[in-house]
């Protein structure tokens, strides 16, 4: 069996839209094996919406890569075991997609490198800002150009961690996508431009008092919050407690924040807030993957 584990990412970071992610130490973790025929598909842990046949996203996102080797196995066996919450902005669909390709890849015998199945999973996904990071780790920036995705790689360090908080709801996408506007003021690029720099030379830098300004966004958040009930509020909240910076992760609905202490006092700050509002949020830290997918041969039981 081929053991493939993915991490949670946190993409569309501020100002960063379709662009910036980041990797975050929560699991996607499926084996996959080659069998005599059939498909089967075993799910454990986060099972909403998962489906068990051929429209499974871990198995579509194997057939591209067979597809694209020439590569025909008799069956395949998949079991699946996430912590990533389904549809909450947190890259569960991306964590599924490089799974499935990193597997078949093996099981084809290695035939792609990591910069064509980046390709090939930024192709399924839409976009490259969740692929990047759940494949190579750390913070990324992607840039598209045709079908080719270019990307950058940083280990951030540091101390930070990431408070994401996430409510018993969720926002679909596609349908978050469609509230974005097809073009922008000028004033704007120039205003999220600037800011996706400094968030990027911040990040690098450790320039942490930055990092506020640097997460402010005029091309996603203000379009989307209509669908998040009390995300203003939430993001005073946030700062109230000593957030570095607030932004809206993917495409919502989960709020995530920056801090650089061990966070306990700000999830228990959060959560004493959540307990007086509706729809379930709860806020957990998470740290910083660092590492990306890592592939492994556990033996069989």
């Amino acid at each position: 069996m081929i053991k493939v584990k993915v991490p949670a990412t946190s993409a569309n970071m501020g100002p960063g839209f379709d662009s910036l992610g980041v990797a975050l130490a929560l699991y996607n973790t499926i084996g996959v094996t080659e069998t005599d025929g059939g498909l089967t598909i075993v799910t454990r842990g986060s099972k909403s919406f998962v489906s068990s046949n051929e429209n499974n996203l871990i198995y579509r996102s194997m057939k591209v890569v067979f597809d694209k080797v020439g590569y025909a196995p008799k069956g395949i066996k998949i079991v699946q075991n996430s912590s990533i919450p389904m549809t909450r902005g947190l890259g569960s669909s991306s964590a599924c997609i490089i799974a499935g390709m990193l597997g078949a890849n093996v099981l084809a015998g290695r035939p792609l490198d990591y910069g064509t199945i980046l390709d090939l999973a930024a192709e399924l996904e839409g976009h490259p800002d969740n692929v990047t990071p759940a494949l190579y780790g750390g913070f990324c920036t992607a840039v598209r150009e045709g079908k080719h995705i270019y990307h950058t790689t940083h280990k951030l360090t540091g101390g930070l961690k990431f408070a994401a908080m996430i409510p018993e709801y969720y926002v679909a996408t596609r349908k978050s996508r469609t509230v974005v506007p097809e073009s922008f003021s000028k004033p704007d690029c120039v205003y999220n431009v600037s800011r996706a720099a400094m968030l990027t030379a911040a990040l690098i830098n450790e320039r942490y008092d930055l990092l506020r300004t640097a997460c402010e966004d005029r091309m996603h958040q203000p379009y989307r919050e209509e669908y998040i009930e009390g995300m203003g509020k939430i993001f005073e909240k946030s700062y109230e407690l000593g957030s570095l910076a607030t932004y809206l992760s993917g495409s919502g609905p989960t709020i995530v924040s920056l801090i650089n202490t061990d966070g306990r006092s700000f999830m228990s700050g959060m959560n004493e807030y959540f307990d007086r509002i509706e729809n379930g949020w709860r806020c957990r830290i998470l740290d910083i993957d660092n590492v990306g997918a890592v592939v492994s041969y556990p033996a069989e039981q």
